[in-house]
C-alpha cells in the first residue's frame, strides 16, 4: 500500500519540486565551478528524464547491447554494456511507471518466468554447500538472478498494447540486421569490421593473455562484435524467430514485407558465420514453429524423419574414407570434435563424484584444469567450459539443478503453447510464436555450447517475457485510454 501511494501522481507533485530545487542548485554551482562536469551532469539528468518518459528507447539500446558483449570486471564480477543499461533501467523504474502509457499498478504481477526459475535458484544455493570456489559460483548465481528475475521485472514498465508491439517488432527486426551486415562486411573485407571501425572491440581475456581463438584471422568465420562466430550465429538465429513469425502471421502486409527483407539479411549473415550449430538451431526453430502452426505436420515429420535416418545410416556405412570414428563424420577440424568428447567425459566424471548438488555453477573449469587433462587444440588462455549447457549445469549443480532447469524449460514451453492457442492473430500472438521458436533454438544450442557465458540468456528471457506478456493488462490499459479519450 505504501508503494502504491507513492506511485500516485498527486503524491509526486510536491516531491518533484523538493527534488528539482537541490538538483538545480547543484548543477548550477557545478557548472560555474567545473563547466564540463556540470554540462555532463545536466545532459545525464536530461537523458534519464527522457528515458523515464520514453523507456522504449532504452529497450532499443538494450537489444543492441546484447550483440556487443564488451566485458569488464568490477570487484571480480564480469560486467558488460547490457548490465549497465539494466542498472539505469532499475534506477528509473518507478519514474517510468508514472508516464501516461504505463500499465496500471494493480495490473502488475510477478512474471511467470520468475516463478518458474525459483527451483533452479534454490538448486544453485544448495550447490554452494559443496562449491569448490564459492566466490566464482556466487557470481554465476547473481547473473542468473539478473537474467531470469531482474529483466522480467523491469519489462513490466511496458503496457502490452498495439503501440508497444509495433515498436518492439520494428526493433527486433532491424537491430539484428545491423550485426548481420557487420558480419558480411567482415567476411568481404577479410576481417575488417564496421563495429571495429566505430571503436567497438571484440571480447578478449583480461591481462596479457592471447585473444580468443575464434576471431576472423584464425577461423576465417565472421563474428562481428562478438569476436566468435558462434556468438553471432546464436544471436542471429534466436532473433530471426521474430522475422519468421511475422513472415507467417503478420497482421499487416507491410510488416510481412519488412520481415522478409530482414530475414534474408540475417540468413546471409548466418551463412558468413559458417556455424554448424547455427544451422541446426535455425532448422529446429523453423521446424518447431511450423509444427505449432500446423500440428498435422507431425505425421509427415515422423515419416520423413524415418526415411532420412535410414538414408543417413546407409550413406555413412558406404563412405569409403570413414574411419569409424565420430570425428570422421564431422567436416572441418576433427580435433575440435575429439576435444569436446574429452570435455564431456570429464563433465560426467565430475557429476559422478558430486551427484546431488555438484561443485558449484561456473566451477567446472577449475575441476577440469585440476585433473591435468590434455586437449588436442591448445587454448592459449585459462578459460574453458563444458561446450554443453546441460552438462555444465549437471557438473555445477548436480542432478537436482539439472532437473530444475529442465523443468523451467518445459514450463516455459507449456505456457507459451497455452498462450498461443488462446490468442488471436495480432502482434502479441506473433511474439508468442517467436518465443516458441527461440526456445527451441536455445535448447539445441545448449547441446553444443555453454550459454551461461553468453548474452543469449538476456535475449532468451526478453523474448520469453514478450511472448508470455499479460494480454488482460493490455486490454485493461486500452479500455482506460478509450475512456479517457471519451472524457
Amino acid at each position: 500500500m505504501v508503494l502504491k501511494s507513492l506511485l500516485q501522481p498527486a503524491s509526486l507533485s510536491w516531491r518533484g519540486v523538493v527534488l528539482a530545487v537541490p538538483l538545480g542548485f547543484v548543477m548550477a554551482l557545478l557548472t560555474v565551478l567545473y563547466p564540463l562536469p556540470g554540462m555532463v551532469l545536466a545532459a545525464s539528468l536530461g537523458g534519464c528524464l527522457l528515458l523515464s518518459k520514453q523507456p522504449q528507447y532504452l529497450l532499443v539500446l538494450f537489444v543492441i547491447s546484447l550483440a556487443i558483449p564488451i566485458q569488464k570486471s568490477l570487484a571480480g564480477l564480469p560486467l558488460n554494456a547490457a548490465d549497465g543499461l539494466l542498472v539505469v533501467w532499475g534506477g528509473l523504474w518507478l519514474l517510468m511507471l508514472q508516464r501516461e502509457q504505463a500499465p496500471l499498478f494493480q495490473d502488475i504481477r510477478v512474471p511467470i518466468v520468475v516463478w518458474a526459475i525459483l527451483p533452479f535458484l534454490l538448486a544453485n544455493l544448495l550447490a554452494q554447500i559443496g562449491s569448490i570456489a564459492q566466490g566464482s559460483s556466487l557470481k554465476q548465481v547473481l547473473r542468473i538472478v539478473e537474467w531470469f528475475v531482474v529483466l522480467p521485472m523491469l519489462l513490466l514498465v511496458f503496457r502490452p498494447d498495439e503501440r508497444f508491439w509495433r515498436f518492439a517488432a520494428v526493433t527486433m527486426l532491424l537491430v539484428p540486421c545491423l550485426f548481420a551486415i557487420d558480419g558480411l562486411y567482415e567476411l568481404a573485407s577479410n576481417g575488417t569490421r564496421l563495429t571495429g571501425m566505430l571503436g567497438i572491440p571484440v571480447p578478449i581475456p583480461e591481462g596479457d593473455m592471447a585473444q580468443i581463438r575464434h576471431t576472423f584471422d584464425i577461423s576465417g568465420r565472421a563474428g562481428s562484435a562478438f569476436g566468435g562466430a558462434q556468438g553471432l550465429a546464436m544471436y542471429l538465429v534466436m532473433s530471426m524467430s521474430v522475422a519468421i513469425a511475422f513472415l507467417f502471421r503478420a497482421p499487416r502486409p507491410g510488416m510481412r514485407l519488412l520481415a522478409g527483407l530482414c530475414l534474408l539479411i540475417c540468413l546471409a549473415g548466418l551463412a558468413a558465420t559458417k556455424s554448424r550449430g547455427g544451422l541446426l538451431g535455425g532448422l529446429a526453430l523453423l521446424l518447431v514453429m511450423l509444427l505449432v502452426m500446423r500440428p498435422a505436420l507431425w505425421r509427415w515429420l515422423v515419416l520423413v524423419g524415418g526415411i532420412a535416418a535410414l538414408v543417413i545410416v546407409l550413406t555413412v556405412a558406404m563412405l569409403p574414407n570413414w574411419d569409424g570414428s565420430i570425428a570422421g563424420l564431422v567436416p572441418g577440424r576433427p580435433e575440435a570434435v575429439l576435444d569436446r568428447l574429452i570435455i564431456w567425459g570429464v563433465a560426467l566424471e565430475v557429476f559422478q563424484e558430486n551427484p546431488l548438488f555438484g561443485v558449484g555453477l561456473g566451477n567446472f573449469r577449475d575441476e577440469f584444469f585440476s585433473r591435468e587433462v590434455w586437449l588436442n587444440v591448445e587454448l592459449g588462455y585459462p578459460s574453458l567450459h563444458a561446450h554443453n549447457t546441460y552438462l555444465e549445469i549437471l557438473a555445477g549443480t548436480g542432478l537436482f539443478g539439472l532437473l530444475a532447469y529442465l523443468a523451467f524449460l518445459l514450463m516455459m514451453a507449456r505456457h507459451l503453447l497455452k498462450r498461443w492457442r488462446g490468442r488471436q492473430q495480432d502482434n502479441s500472438s506473433v511474439f508468442t510464436l517467436a518465443a516458441i521458436g527461440t526456445l527451441a533454438a536455445y535448447m539445441v544450442f545448449a547441446m553444443v555450447d555453454m550459454l551461461l557465458l553468453q548474452n543469449m540468456h538476456f535475449l532468451l528471457v526478453l523474448l520469453l517475457s514478450l511472448g508470455l506478456s499479460n494480454p488482460d493488462a493490455a486490454a485493461v490499459g486500452m479500455a482506460v485510454t478509450v475512456h479517457e479519450d471519451a472524457r
